[in-house]
């Protein structure tokens, strides 16, 4: 799957809360609404307020098409569903991620099929987060590989 995120720099909160995971089946343009400043204090951000709209989609999907702005205008809407007050001029700047591949699908039985870090060319290791199942894609699955590597590459060069 991949991913479209739309980072908006707000002149106020729009929430009170930190993670917002919305049901697409009520009508919400995006998976995922994250008011990050909630968490960390707006003063680390120049006081903005920062919100994050992402989604997980089809790599296929339109909104791999569209430009920051006619993104802004298809998610405007649901922001109101947040704050009743809220209103464009809220909006101090706009910022537009995608990428095609950010959250692997593992097929069934992909546990028979993961690769292992030590490869068949002496020397060359190989290390991706679809080795990382049955676990999802995270920053502590990412480091415990990495170090499962680097140990792997310790001990490969002491035989050497």
């Amino acid at each position: 799957m991949g991913a479209v995120v739309l980072i908006l720099a707000l002149d106020r909160p729009l929430t009170k809360y930190y993670w917002h995971n919305l049901p697409k089946e009520a009508g919400f343009p995006f998976l995922s609404l994250v008011e990050h400043t909630n968490y960390v204090s707006p003063e680390h951000y120049g006081g903005d307020h920062l919100v994050y709209c992402g989604d997980y989609l089809d790599p296929g999907h339109e909104y791999f098409r569209l430009g920051k702005d006619e993104l802004l205008e298809r998610f405007l809407p649901a922001l109101k569903r947040f704050n009743p007050a809220f209103e464009r001029s809220w909006v101090r700047e706009t910022w537009l991620w995608k990428t095609p591949y950010a959250q692997p699908v593992p097929p069934l039985n992909h546990s028979r099929n993961i690769p292992d870090i030590r490869t068949p060319e002496r020397g060359l290791y190989f290390a991706s987060m679809s080795q990382v199942y049955p676990w999802d894609r995270g920053t502590n699955y990412a480091v415990e590989i990495g170090r499962r590597a680097a140990r792997m590459i310790m001990a490969d060069a002491e035989s050497v």
